[in-house]
């Protein structure tokens, strides 16, 4: 078929002589949509050329795609955003990752069944999300914002491909005049698919839905082009491709600003771009004066004190970053940590309720106790005492209520227990009458593998004589865990928990700021150093074992 022009509108082909086995259709000449329906096989859907690039397929032959084979993050959330609209949970299966996806991949048996657990979970949280947003079947949706992707490479886990991921996605949605925000969770990629792991949930960080429209004719122009651009984030994302990325979205958002009625939610994107473009300037540079220029005019009466909060916040992190790349000098070091610690505190002062504050006050205490000072821990301390009481539900007060315990540790027992990375099984680390070593480590500390060295020839000497060795693995994965043992081979017995350095259960126990972290506890099991040096060990160790 051909409209007046002579351009085609629908292609019928038929290569059983009983059916129309491929249907496409076509906009201006080009093809926009296909549906195939092979003889004896799944039905497939593809939205072709300026439609997109998915390829859905019906596996049973019911007229509703049962997995997607080909879909891009923002077509991802555009499908969620549908689920979530009608309350069609087998939308949200489509969508979600399986175990045949795992293993296309070759990811390792325990993590594929940890993803899939938490796959197993998304329903009752695509459930509690529609009760929650409540939307509407004319829900649009206006942008997705992803972090950059994480990945780890197929040789590090012996996989067939790289696991690639974004591990958040924020998608902002118009409804009858409101905005409303949605989290993703974990996106991983399949191939040319984007899998959700987890089910969605609402809010952007914080809130759940502010009043206003969003998008009008006035930005939807530069939106598209913001989406534009986010597709062609630069891989691999080194400092210098990622400022200037974030220097086109800054200049884009800038106009949206300008001219948007709900302004915030463009405001906070506009300004964590403009922050990060500021990693590939000097001290001074443009972005920067303009996230300071951001911080003045939402401070100045009539200004808006939440952005005033997130601009001040971005704002010191980032110049204390661009300063620290900057050094010329040993001697300006201490200049750089002085003017860091001056701005935590007066940002604390005056925004002390801000949803920046408990990381503030952490990266104060952090700092103070790093300091080298004489009396650095002395004033950490105050920091980590006003996190438990004024930030107790935040998940820093955890570890704050830890790094007390670990600066008043010694002379006390050493607690510890937790699971053991080979199996998860509980583990409850004592050594009663022996010497007990307790190290903390991260595939990405650049110790580890000198330190592995080190302790595994102190353990092979000392192991027989009544030392005991403790890895602690602050990984966020167990498999990255598991790689850098073998490789490096790490001595000693390993535990690990999920989180990372900020999440993890292990690491909020003794408040551990970063690895490599090393305490010593005596034949009597008390602390005797909480700040131990792998190079000083030996000698403490030959103490203590009363060995000549």
């Amino acid at each position: 078929m051909r409209d007046s022009d002579g351009k085609p509108l629908r292609v019928f082909v038929s290569y059983d002589n009983k059916n129309f086995n491929i249907v496409s259709y076509y906009l201006d000449g080009a093809e926009a949509y296909r549906e195939i329906y092979p003889p004896n096989q799944p039905a497939q859907f593809r939205w072709l050329g300026a439609n997109g690039s998915k390829w859905g397929f019906d596996r049973n032959n019911d007229g509703v795609i049962d997995e997607w084979a080909v879909i891009s993050p923002e077509e991802a959330t555009q499908e969620l955003l549908k689920a979530l609209a009608v309350n069609d949970a087998a939308k949200l299966n489509a969508l979600l990752v399986t175990k045949e996806n795992l293993a296309a991949i070759g990811l390792p048996a325990a993590d594929g069944n940890a993803l899939q657990a938490r796959a197993a979970g998304a329903a009752k949280k695509f459930a509690d999300a529609v009760a929650a947003l409540k939307l509407s079947d004319k829900a649009k949706w206006v942008h997705a914002e992803f972090g950059p992707p994480h990945t780890r490479a197929a040789d590090s886990f012996e996989g067939r491909d790289d696991y690639t991921a974004y591990k958040n996605g924020t998608v902002l949605i118009e409804d009858g005049g409101k905005t409303a925000f949605v989290q993703t969770g974990e996106l991983i990629q399949i191939g040319r698919a984007w899998k959700l792991v987890d089910g969605p949930s609402i809010g952007a960080g914080g809130g759940a839905e502010v009043a206003g429209p969003v998008v009008d004719n006035k930005i939807a122009a530069l939106v598209t082009k913001l989406n534009d651009l986010d597709k062609v984030a630069p891989n691999p994302p080194t400092i210098a491709a990622l400022a200037e990325f974030n220097g086109k979205r800054a200049e884009l958002l800038e106009q949206i600003v300008a001219v948007a009625d709900q302004k915030e939610p463009w405001a906070k994107m506009l300004i964590d771009s403009l922050a990060q473009a500021a990693e590939g300037d000097k001290p001074g540079g443009k972005h920067l004066a303009r996230v300071k220029q951001w911080c003045d005019d939402m401070t100045k009466p009539g200004g808006n004190a939440t952005l005033a909060a997130y601009a001040a916040f971005r704002l010191l992190v980032a110049e204390n970053s661009v300063a620290m790349a900057h050094i010329r000098a040993n001697d300006e070091l201490a200049a750089i940590q002085d003017k860091w610690r001056t701005g935590l505190e007066a940002y604390l002062k005056d925004f002390a309720k801000s949803a920046d504050a408990p990381e503030a006050a952490w990266r104060l205490a952090m700092a103070w106790e790093l300091s080298g000072q004489k009396d650095g821990e002395a004033k950490a301390r105050p920091w980590y005492e006003a996190i438990i009481r004024d930030y107790g539900t935040h998940s820093h007060a955890a570890k704050a209520k830890g790094a007390l315990k670990r600066l008043d540790s010694e002379g006390k027992p050493l607690e510890l227990s937790g699971p053991a990375l080979a199996n998860g099984q509980p583990v409850n680390v004592t050594a009663p009458g022996k010497v007990l070593v307790v190290y903390y480590w991260a595939s990405w500390s650049s110790a580890l593998a000198d330190d592995a060295k080190k302790l595994a020839a102190l353990e092979k000497e000392y192991g027989p004589k009544g030392l005991v060795l403790v890895a602690v693995g602050l990984d966020h994965e167990a498999q990255l865990a598991k790689d850098a043992v073998a490789k490096f081979a790490v001595p000693g017995t390993h535990l690990f928990a999920p989180g990372g350095l900020d999440n993890s259960p292990l690491a909020a126990a003794y408040g551990v700021l970063a690895p490599p972290q090393v305490m010593v506890a005596g034949k009597d099991g008390k602390v005797v150093n909480r700040n131990a040096a792998v190079a000083g060990l030996e000698e403490e160790v030959k103490k203590l074992l009363e060995v000549k």
